[in-house]
């Protein structure tokens, strides 16, 4: 299978998606959704989002989409453009393939990381998304639970946030509870 991808209007993926699907049946569409940790009033919550938003991806057998395809999304609402050329639409390369096909693995609801920091606070990924892609993690928010990571889809840069929880190590966890035992020395004296 080929990866395509599309630009249609962001915030109208849904409508995109409910109107085309039913006029192209074959083809199997992904608007990949990840879990945030989204801060609201001071209160934080776990939501989803599109992983791109404004971005739908699908697949195809063959290098060249059909005609019928083709003139069917160019006509349909809220649709902009192909990645990486309108004029002649074609497949993404291996690498940005290897990509979606990366997140399209995890569902189509992309679950928060599993990490780990080292003694140097360098992060570790134990599972999740974020693994096999460390090496494209360009600033870590541990506050905010966030990755940002740097991939480039269709000749485009292209800066994700992707949330993480920490697992926090045994020697960590081993001090913690050493102070913990401590304090409560502290108050019965």
């Amino acid at each position: 299978m080929r990866y395509f991808a599309i630009q249609v209007a962001t915030r109208h993926e849904d409508d995109w998606l409910d109107r085309i699907q039913d006029q192209i049946e074959h083809v199997k569409f992904h608007k990949i959704m990840k879990k945030m940790y989204i801060r609201k009033r001071g209160k934080t919550k776990l939501e989803e989002v599109p992983l791109f938003p404004g971005y739908i991806f699908f697949e195809h057998p063959e290098e060249e989409l059909p005609l019928e395809v083709l003139s069917k999304i160019r006509h349909s609402r809220f649709f902009i453009r192909f990645l990486p050329s309108n004029e002649a639409p074609r497949p993404l390369d291996r690498h940005d393939s290897d990509i979606i096909r990366h997140f399209v693995n995890f569902g189509s609801l992309i679950p928060p990381s599993l990490v780990k920091f080292d003694e140097d606070q360098k992060i570790k990924v134990v599972q999740g998304p974020l693994q096999g892609i460390e090496g494209f993690i360009v600033k870590v928010d541990r506050r905010k639970h966030r990755a940002k990571v740097r991939l480039t889809i269709a000749e485009s840069v292209m800066i994700l946030d992707l949330s993480f929880e920490v697992m926090e190590s045994d020697s960590t966890e081993a001090e913690a509870k050493g102070s913990r035992h401590a304090e409560k020395r502290v108050h019965s004296v």
